[in-house]
Protein backbone atom coordinates (compact mmCIF):
# COMPACT_ATOMS: atom_id res chain seq x y z
CA UNK A 1 0.00 0.00 0.00
CA UNK A 2 2.75 2.60 0.91
CA UNK A 3 4.63 1.53 -2.54
CA UNK A 4 1.43 2.47 -4.10
CA UNK A 5 1.30 5.63 -2.56
CA UNK A 6 4.58 6.84 -2.97
CA UNK A 7 4.11 5.83 -6.92
CA UNK A 8 0.70 7.97 -6.88
CA UNK A 9 2.57 11.03 -4.86
CA UNK A 10 5.64 10.92 -7.63
CA UNK A 11 3.15 10.62 -10.67
CA UNK A 12 1.11 13.94 -9.24
CA UNK A 13 4.77 16.01 -7.94
CA UNK A 14 6.03 15.02 -11.59
CA UNK A 15 2.47 16.50 -13.09
CA UNK A 16 2.53 19.53 -11.38
CA UNK A 17 5.75 20.46 -11.51
CA UNK A 18 6.49 22.58 -13.98
CA UNK A 19 10.20 23.01 -13.84
CA UNK A 20 12.06 27.06 -12.77
CA UNK A 21 9.95 29.72 -13.08
CA UNK A 22 10.12 31.78 -16.18
CA UNK A 23 12.97 29.02 -17.36
CA UNK A 24 14.98 30.82 -14.48
CA UNK A 25 17.06 27.69 -13.10
CA UNK A 26 19.89 29.60 -11.53
CA UNK A 27 20.65 33.09 -10.21
CA UNK A 28 23.81 34.63 -9.19
CA UNK A 29 24.21 38.16 -7.88
CA UNK A 30 27.61 40.12 -7.76
CA UNK A 31 28.54 43.14 -5.48
CA UNK A 32 31.40 45.63 -6.32
CA UNK A 33 32.50 48.75 -5.52
CA UNK A 34 34.66 51.00 -8.64
CA UNK A 35 36.89 53.61 -7.18
CA UNK A 36 37.44 55.94 -9.82
CA UNK A 37 41.07 56.82 -10.59
CA UNK A 38 40.78 60.72 -10.46
CA UNK A 39 38.48 62.08 -7.84
CA UNK A 40 35.45 63.85 -9.54
CA UNK A 41 35.30 67.29 -8.68
CA UNK A 42 31.56 69.18 -8.80
CA UNK A 43 31.97 72.87 -10.67
CA UNK A 44 32.81 74.12 -7.43
CA UNK A 45 35.70 72.22 -7.06
CA UNK A 46 34.45 70.13 -4.50
CA UNK A 47 35.87 66.11 -3.78
CA UNK A 48 32.38 63.82 -5.11
CA UNK A 49 32.01 60.16 -4.58
CA UNK A 50 35.30 58.94 -5.55
CA UNK A 51 33.49 55.35 -6.31
CA UNK A 52 30.23 53.34 -7.02
CA UNK A 53 28.94 50.49 -5.96
CA UNK A 54 27.62 48.12 -8.66
CA UNK A 55 25.21 44.93 -8.49
CA UNK A 56 25.12 42.48 -11.19
CA UNK A 57 22.91 39.95 -11.72
CA UNK A 58 23.49 36.62 -14.05
CA UNK A 59 20.79 34.05 -14.98
CA UNK A 60 21.11 30.75 -16.14
CA UNK A 61 17.90 29.94 -18.38
CA UNK A 62 16.62 27.28 -20.75
CA UNK A 63 16.97 27.56 -24.58
CA UNK A 64 13.58 26.54 -25.13
CA UNK A 65 11.67 28.57 -23.07
CA UNK A 66 10.92 32.05 -24.05
CA UNK A 67 12.47 34.81 -21.75
CA UNK A 68 10.71 37.45 -19.71
CA UNK A 69 12.08 41.07 -20.83
CA UNK A 70 13.38 42.06 -17.56
CA UNK A 71 12.74 45.51 -16.41
CA UNK A 72 13.17 46.65 -12.98
CA UNK A 73 14.97 45.04 -9.85
CA UNK A 74 14.82 45.69 -6.30
CA UNK A 75 17.41 45.00 -3.58
CA UNK A 76 18.05 46.11 -0.65
CA UNK A 77 15.26 48.93 -0.50
CA UNK A 78 16.59 50.29 -3.72
CA UNK A 79 15.30 50.15 -7.28
CA UNK A 80 16.99 49.06 -10.18
CA UNK A 81 16.95 49.72 -13.82
CA UNK A 82 17.08 46.62 -15.81
CA UNK A 83 19.47 45.66 -19.19
CA UNK A 84 19.82 42.50 -20.87
CA UNK A 85 22.69 41.48 -21.98
CA UNK A 86 23.07 37.89 -23.86
CA UNK A 87 26.24 36.18 -23.31
CA UNK A 88 27.23 34.31 -26.35
CA UNK A 89 29.75 32.15 -25.04
CA UNK A 90 29.08 29.18 -23.39
CA UNK A 91 31.05 30.57 -19.97
CA UNK A 92 32.08 34.33 -18.74
CA UNK A 93 34.63 35.27 -15.98
CA UNK A 94 32.67 37.31 -13.24
CA UNK A 95 35.68 38.77 -11.59
CA UNK A 96 37.36 37.59 -8.64
CA UNK A 97 36.16 37.12 -5.00
CA UNK A 98 37.33 39.98 -2.83
CA UNK A 99 38.60 37.43 -0.08
CA UNK A 100 40.24 34.81 -1.60
CA UNK A 101 41.13 36.26 -4.88
CA UNK A 102 39.97 33.36 -6.60
CA UNK A 103 38.91 34.18 -10.11
CA UNK A 104 34.60 33.26 -10.92
CA UNK A 105 33.80 31.55 -14.24
CA UNK A 106 30.21 30.89 -14.87
CA UNK A 107 29.39 28.03 -17.51
CA UNK A 108 26.37 27.49 -18.92
CA UNK A 109 25.02 23.56 -19.06
CA UNK A 110 23.88 21.75 -22.00
CA UNK A 111 19.99 23.10 -23.13
CA UNK A 112 20.55 26.73 -21.12
CA UNK A 113 21.79 29.49 -22.06
CA UNK A 114 23.45 32.30 -19.54
CA UNK A 115 22.44 36.35 -19.91
CA UNK A 116 24.32 39.05 -18.25
CA UNK A 117 21.69 41.90 -16.40
CA UNK A 118 23.31 45.08 -15.64
CA UNK A 119 21.66 47.31 -12.74
CA UNK A 120 21.28 50.93 -13.14
CA UNK A 121 20.19 51.87 -9.78
CA UNK A 122 17.21 54.38 -9.61
CA UNK A 123 15.82 55.51 -6.61
CA UNK A 124 15.17 54.12 -2.99
CA UNK A 125 12.40 52.76 -1.39
CA UNK A 126 11.39 54.21 1.95
CA UNK A 127 9.50 52.54 4.74
CA UNK A 128 10.03 49.06 2.62
CA UNK A 129 11.09 46.20 4.32
CA UNK A 130 12.62 43.66 1.63
CA UNK A 131 14.40 40.27 1.47
CA UNK A 132 16.00 39.21 -1.22
CA UNK A 133 16.60 40.17 -4.72
CA UNK A 134 12.99 40.77 -7.39
CA UNK A 135 13.22 41.07 -10.88
CA UNK A 136 9.57 42.56 -12.25
CA UNK A 137 9.00 42.39 -15.79
CA UNK A 138 6.67 40.79 -18.82
CA UNK A 139 5.82 38.24 -21.16
CA UNK A 140 3.22 37.44 -23.64
CA UNK A 141 2.14 40.81 -21.94
CA UNK A 142 2.05 39.86 -18.81
CA UNK A 143 3.55 40.95 -16.05
CA UNK A 144 5.88 38.26 -14.28
CA UNK A 145 7.48 38.63 -11.05
CA UNK A 146 10.51 36.90 -9.97
CA UNK A 147 12.32 35.96 -6.22
CA UNK A 148 15.34 35.07 -5.21
CA UNK A 149 17.01 34.27 -1.74
CA UNK A 150 20.27 34.11 -3.37
CA UNK A 151 23.52 35.69 -1.25
CA UNK A 152 25.26 38.67 -2.66
CA UNK A 153 28.76 37.73 -3.78
CA UNK A 154 31.45 40.46 -3.17
CA UNK A 155 34.04 40.89 -5.89
CA UNK A 156 37.35 42.53 -5.63
CA UNK A 157 37.31 46.13 -6.17
CA UNK A 158 38.98 47.95 -9.05
CA UNK A 159 39.58 51.25 -10.18
CA UNK A 160 38.28 52.96 -13.29
CA UNK A 161 40.76 54.54 -15.54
Amino acid sequence: MSRFCLQIFLLLSSFFYSGPKYGVQKIWLFSKVQYFGNVPVNPNGNQLKGYQFTLTCYLKICKKLESPDWQTAYFNGNRYKVNILPITQDSVIVGTLKNTHSIIVIKDSSGTKLVQLILTKQTNIHNVIMVGFELEGTLNNNNVHLESNECVVELSPSIMP
